[in-house]
């Protein structure tokens, strides 16, 4: 009898919860195994599967590929006579290599003058942009605004249909845009823990969309700036709902093909599923640095406009609630010496100065992956690698700058 009892008929048999050793998030085994997430096959077989380093997967882990179809054509012009300086070019190729890096791209007055690869890395390797694939989302939502009817003001209940009687349907979507909605942190519990671990859930279960759907408001809305991996996801959803097509085809015939990247791809959920919009997009480290290029250049490609120019302006506008992050794009003023992505919690990036220049636009992403921009020196810096310990968010920036000062003076006492 007791091997066929279910959980209450062993409490009533005296069988109670005290005399077992019980595992977080499970007091009740039988009501843990009815949510769904214990019924998802992807997510078993991600959890057995896991690799060693989660954030350093190898490729078996990104199965499957939801693929962002791309149209390649050659790549920047170069040049070996550089503004930059030959020193200061080989500054900043030593300091990249020293610290781990796999990739550094440097654009010019749009010719490249560094391009160097390390640890097996290749113009054509998919480079895992981690947390930089975050600025996705808010870049379609420019189509979304302007061919789909959304305003940045709309509730996100008009859009997501599980939420239309729900608190969080008044989210705005701005508020998802800049961070701000409110929505509680995953929590960073052990991968061993099954039932009620949404960070792991929205990192591996087989419905990305649902997973994201479960955080519940911790703050009001618009006034906690946290990088809440869910906010893009439930973006990702809106803009879905907006255009009518999924995430990989907008970015793809909107962007990817326009500017002549090669095919690229976010994660699957599941075979057939949905996008994993809030992480690790893969694209060639040539194709991440087009992507500065054309933001460089307003979401302008070779004369043509592929992003509207006023929507990347207001991508670029602070927040209210954080003057160091607008709308996809981190901003490098005011000077932030540990910049952080939660509120109230440790900053994550740190500077050891200000930026030489006060309109520098930064993608990036875990491991100090990073897409530098400033249009004042028509300059774009692309970096892929791992995190160190004596990384300077500010270090190959100004390196830069300091080279064209320098050549500029020289220019001048001639």
């Amino acid at each position: 009898m007791i091997a066929s009892a279910g959980y209450a008929e062993h409490a009533q048999n005296g069988l109670n919860r005290s005399q077992y050793t019980m595992p977080a998030g499970v007091d009740d085994p039988e009501a843990a195994i009815e949510h769904w997430s214990f019924s998802d096959p992807v997510y078993m077989w991600r959890l057995l599967n896991r690799p060693e380093n989660p954030f350093e997967p190898a490729e078996y882990f990104y199965w499957p590929d939801a693929v962002i179809e791309g149209d390649e054509r050659a790549f920047l012009p170069s040049t070996d006579h550089s503004a930059l300086g030959r020193d200061t070019l080989a500054e900043m190729r030593e300091w990249a290599k020293v610290r781990k890096s796999n990739a550094l791209i440097v654009v010019h007055r749009g010719e490249v003058v560094l391009e160097d690869y390390w640890n097996e890395f290749t113009s054509s390797t998919l480079a895992n942009g981690r947390a930089m694939t975050r600025s996705m989302a808010p870049l379609l939502l420019g189509f979304a605004l302007r061919d789909g009817g959304v305003s940045l003001d709309d509730p996100i209940g008009l859009y997501i249909d599980q939420w239309r009687d729900d608190p969080r349907g008044s989210i705005t979507v701005r508020q998802l845009a800049q961070n701000v909605s409110g929505l509680k942190l995953p929590e960073r519990l052990p991968a061993t823990q099954v039932l009620g671990n949404g960070f792991m859930c929205l990192t591996y279960c087989g419905d990305v969309n649902r997973a994201a759907l479960e955080f519940p408001l911790a703050d009001k809305p618009g006034h906690v700036f946290n990088v809440a991996d869910q906010n893009m996801q439930i973006l990702g959803m809106v803009i879905e709902k907006a255009l009518g097509k999924p995430v990989e085809q907008i970015l793809s015939e909107r962007i990817w093909k326009p500017i002549g990247a090669a095919d690229a791809t976010f994660q699957r959920d599941r075979p057939g599923g949905k996008a994993r919009i809030m992480c690790c997009m893969r694209a060639t480290p040539r194709d991440w640095t087009r992507l500065g290029v054309l933001l460089l250049n307003d979401g302008t490609w070779n004369g043509r406009e592929v992003v509207p120019a006023d929507w990347i302006a207001e991508m670029a506008k602070p927040s209210q609630v954080n003057p160091n992050h607008g709308m996809g794009f981190w901003l490098g003023t005011p000077f932030d010496p540990l910049r952080t992505y939660y509120s109230g919690q440790p900053g994550v990036i740190p500077m050891s100065q200000p930026y030489l220049t006060d309109d520098v636009r930064i993608i990036e992403g875990g491991g100090f992956r990073v897409l530098y921009m400033s249009a004042e020196h028509d300059l774009v810096i692309f970096r892929h690698g791992v995190g160190v310990p004596d990384w300077d968010g500010a270090a190959l920036v100004n390196m830069a700058v300091r080279g064209l000062q320098k050549s500029s003076n020289n220019e001048v006492s001639r």
